[in-house]
């Protein structure tokens, strides 16, 4: 895989980013890759001011952006290369427990209502709070986020034309991986542990409309 920087620039790459979801991912980050790993992946996304100084744990906008999150998502795969692909998905796993465990109240889910329902209404309503708490962060600072859920017979779909994972990056495959662990995490979370697949149909790095996600409605086989 191949990520380059776009030569126009990207809007979404201006949308301000909370500084606890680029701390969890740096956490994640440096779970997998350990302290000298996590120091070198952020210097390689130009983001070595954050060594030992990650952001705080709150959901401020202070001056982070969508560009900073693309910016570590792309050196994640770029520090692994061929096998970017199933790190960048661990760290997104791992970074979305962070998010459940301290912002579950701001995704619904809190309590136990989602336990109630059939799997299928769990995932519908898990993927919908998701959107629904992307943008109410979105809108403390006054933007919209481009999101959209659709269901079909066996999939839901969930769609950004507003992605935090390759913007202003171009990529000659389907690179939001890291976005894939945090639906599966998600997913599992709201089923009470069941997992499915999720794969990345479009990406916006390839040239595509939006980053599109489909999440099956079928568990996989324990």
């Amino acid at each position: 895989m191949t990520v380059e920087e776009k030569t126009e620039h990207d809007p979404t790459s201006d949308l301000d980013l909370p500084n606890a979801y680029m701390r969890w991912a740096i956490l994640a980050v440096e779970e997998v890759a350990g302290k000298r790993g996590v120091d070198i992946i952020l210097r390689e996304a130009g983001l070595g001011h954050m060594v030992d100084n990650y952001p705080p744990q709150n959901m401020n906008m202070d001056g982070l952006k969508y560009a900073d999150y693309s910016a570590l998502n792309a050196a994640i795969l770029n520090f692994y290369g061929r096998a970017g692909k199933s790190f960048a998905m661990r760290i997104g796993r791992i970074s979305a427990r962070y998010s459940i465990q301290e912002e579950s109240a701001l995704f619904g889910f809190a309590g136990l209502a989602l336990k109630l329902l059939p799997t299928n209404m769990q995932l519908k309503l898990g993927l919908q709070n998701m959107v629904s708490g992307f943008r109410k962060l979105a809108a403390q600072k006054g933007q919209t986020l481009d999101l959209e859920i659709v269901e079909e017979p066996d999939k839901f779909k969930y769609i950004s034309r507003a992605c935090p994972n390759c913007n202003g990056k171009v990529s000659d495959k389907p690179m939001c991986w890291v976005f894939i662990g945090v639906l599966r995490e998600g997913a599992s979370f709201v089923t009470g542990g069941k997992e499915f697949e999720v794969k990345e149909t479009s990406c916006m790095a390839v040239g595509d409309d939006a980053c599109v996600f489909e999440i099956s409605k079928t568990p996989l086989p324990q």
